[in-house]
């Protein structure tokens, strides 16, 4: 999923503080501003206070913050977090606060005083105006079952799409008029599918599936990589997975056999790591970063040295796009790229050239809003563009707010010659403007957008969406799947919900 925070009820302890950000401070003397930002920023971008509201502050977070500082906040009371371990053999009281309460409290006053009393809206009017480019077309629900889609892709070369279902553990295909082509129970869950062939080609299709166990979020190990042909019966060929979200096979240490590149998102904890293909022999795990949040990643060869580097978007805590130099044998050096304070729920990114000078940007999504402050409307949260200047140095070149958006993907879609962009929302403001949960913007020049929504936008609760040409016409198509845990269980729900929605592009007609 984004994916994949994938519903990424994320909590603010990772996002905020991060156990292990606890240093003591001899001046006591030190600002409020001055301790958060050392308590803050040796773990994540610091977190300004104008981020959220003075009341999220202190009645979501700063509890929350307190507990990760060795604190436990009831109402206006803050207490020592006592706590007992064996020490020499002997269970004994310790205290594990990083800070005085002293200190605390100035910490606190900051934030408070801060903080604005009310965050400010979205800065542009409300999307109003509804497409006419897609014709969109609705597959429903499994009888007896419910929105439950953790996986789309379509396949050009055979005109056909790949859905995964979190209803019956099962991977579905279907062809251009969304009938059913073939159905396979795998007792697994997949959020993502590293295809062996190119998918403008016809032919038949390999690869491996990635598994992300419980999908909610949690740092069991129950995910696992899978052969494309498996079944419910089939051994992994890597199990023990940290809630993975991504994989791609690629010779890593160039010795001739295709390695894994795992991303597992995890939660508090997780890991972006590599496994090393013993040819025959199964696969060794190697750490590259050993962090929660891998969610997206990208293989490139940078300096043209023959050694595959990484790109990756980090979601958790550490939020932000990251250039992993393969320096050979396994071994890479850490470029950061852009970086994103932890509550900016960054939730996808993708490297297109946006502006067609021949560099690949990046465009990035900001909006995984299932933390503490499902409440709160950021108006940081939409659509990112940075441009590349051909040095891998990064601006800002565009933002278009959407309240919750979870990923958005660049192509031409009214073949005009620039960059048009699609974009979902998982966490819409579906009081005020439920037309963000998905919305097509049309270039108008100059990475000037003008938003559409389609007037099925109400169907279904969007996490997943493909772009490609599935009618073979010449234009690209759009599909986004529902995933609304909230309906799970419901007795008859049975085909009223929509599991995806195709929307085919009449741009070029047959």
């Amino acid at each position: 999923m984004k994916l994949f925070r994938i519903i990424s009820s994320i909590s603010f302890l990772s996002l905020l503080f991060m156990i292990g950000c606890q240093q003591n401070q001899e001046n006591q003397q030190q600002s409020g501003e001055e301790l958060a930002k050392i308590h803050c920023a040796s773990c994540h971008l610091f977190p300004e206070p104008e981020l959220l509201d003075k009341s999220t502050w202190e009645k979501n977070i700063l509890p929350n913050m307190a507990l990760q500082l060795g604190f436990v906040v009831n109402g206006e009371a803050v207490y020592l977090n006592i706590q007992q371990e064996m020490v020499d053999g002997k269970l004994q009281i310790v205290n594990k606060s990083a800070i005085s309460i002293e200190e605390w409290e100035r910490m606190v006053a900051y934030y408070k005083e801060k903080a604005p009393l009310k965050m400010a809206p979205q800065n542009r009017p409300p999307i109003t105006e509804i497409s006419n480019l897609f014709d969109v077309t609705a597959k429903n629900v499994q009888k007896n079952g419910f929105p439950a889609t953790t996986y789309l892709k379509i396949d050009e070369g055979n005109q056909q799409i790949y859905e995964g279902n979190l209803f019956d553990s099962s991977l579905n295909v279907f062809d251009k008029n969304l009938k059913a082509v073939s159905a396979r129970k795998l007792s697994a869950t997949i959020v993502d599918i590293d295809f062996g062939e190119d998918l403008k080609k016809p032919g038949k299709r390999t690869g491996f599936l990635t598994s992300i166990g419980i999908i909610n979020p949690n740092d069991l190990r129950k995910g696992k990589l899978l052969d494309f042909n498996a079944t419910s019966a089939s051994k992994p060929l890597i199990d023990s997975l940290q809630r993975p979200v991504q994989s791609i096979a690629v010779d890593l240490d160039n010795d001739g056999y295709k390695d894994q590149l795992i991303c597992s998102f995890g939660n508090k904890n997780g890991v972006l790591a590599w496994y090393k293909n013993l040819q025959g022999k199964g696969y060794q795990k190697q750490l590259i970063r050993e962090l929660p949040g891998a969610i997206k990643a990208y293989i490139t060869d940078e300096n043209k040295d023959g050694l595959p580097d990484i790109w990756v978007l980090f979601a958790q805590a550490q939020e932000g796009v990251f250039l992993l130099m393969n320096r050979g044998g396994g071994n890479f050096d850490t470029q950061e790229i852009l970086r994103f304070p932890p509550i900016y729920g960054s939730s996808y990114f993708e490297m297109v050239d946006l502006n067609n000078d021949g560099h690949k940007d990046i465009l990035y999504t900001s909006g995984d809003n299932a933390d503490l402050t499902p409440h709160l409307m950021k108006n940081y949260y939409g659509v990112y563009g940075y441009l590349n200047n051909g040095k891998n140095q990064f601006k800002q070149a565009f933002f278009f707010p959407v309240n919750g958006c979870y990923k958005a993907i660049a192509r031409d879609f009214d073949k005009d010659g620039d960059i048009d962009i699609a974009a979902i929302s998982y966490f819409p403001d579906t009081k005020n403007q439920p037309q963000e949960g998905f919305v097509y913007l049309e270039n108008e020049g100059k990475l000037n957008f003008k938003p559409y929504s389609i007037k099925e936008v109400n169907v279904g609760k969007w996490l997943t969406m493909d772009v490609g040409d599935v009618d073979g016409d010449g234009d690209e198509d759009i599909i986004i799947g529902s995933l609304d845990l909230s309906k799970q269980g419901i007795k008859d729900v049975g085909q009223k919900d929509t599991a995806f929605l195709l929307l085919k592009n009449r741009t070029i007609k047959p």
